[in-house]
């Protein structure tokens, strides 16, 4: 399949008062259809998973729908980790984060380790794609030393900042305290911290109590 003919289930697709909404809201794209997930899952299943269709997507880079059908159609056991490093150098924004964590990077056998990589980054963009993975993978049966290191690290990075990084080390560590036993790991880093504030560590040693 060429990129004409998938620009063309775009424009058949193409839904003018979503993409108007999200202009609206900053969505910084230069040519955006609007389309929404099950639009863009129902063109992806039309397209024969390939890296030279994911590479030629990403590529095109000036249109949002490109870039969020290439990691749905780029076949994860052909993706190496150069490409994963590639492409989350040039992530543009969270949403396309959000897509190549859950359809791509989420689905590589080294997820953890590009997690453990991309959360310590001072890249904001790339240590919430970090987060956002960790939050993907994460399971209550998960390696404790991988969880423990990550969690560590998003304590430091969510209390001490305020960006997008912060905000998805937040979410990680809201996702593991919702499981028994990496929730009990992430107290235990909790109560150990003496830097970060009291109330905001009782105000997630809540959430965990509160599950469990």
């Amino acid at each position: 399949m060429q990129l004409k003919e998938i620009k063309r289930m775009y424009r058949l697709y193409m839904n003018g008062i979503v993409s108007s909404s999200m202009r609206e809201k900053g969505a910084g794209y230069r040519v955006n259809f609007g389309l929404t997930l099950p639009l863009l899952t129902k063109i992806a299943e039309q397209i024969p998973p390939s890296v030279a269709i994911a590479e030629e997507l990403w590529n095109d880079c000036g249109v949002r729908e490109s870039m969020l059908l290439a990691p749905m159609v780029f076949p994860a056991e052909l993706c190496q980790p150069a490409d994963a490093q590639r492409w989350v150098t040039s992530i543009p924004n969270v949403e396309v984060s959000d897509f190549c964590c859950k359809f791509l990077f989420s689905r590589l056998p080294y997820a953890t380790s590009l997690a453990t990589q991309w959360t310590v980054t001072p890249q904001k963009i790339v240590a919430y794609t970090g987060f956002r993975l960790a939050c993907a993978i994460l399971s209550d049966d998960v390696d404790s030393e991988w969880l423990s290191y990550i969690a560590d690290n998003a304590i430091i990075k969510a209390y001490n900042n305020d960006n997008i990084s912060s905000s998805s080390a937040r979410n990680f560590l809201i996702e593991a305290l919702l499981l028994p036993h990496a929730g009990s790991i992430v107290v235990k880093l909790l109560q150990e911290n003496v830097v970060i504030d009291n109330k905001w560590r009782e105000n997630l040693i809540a959430i965990y109590n509160e599950e469990c």
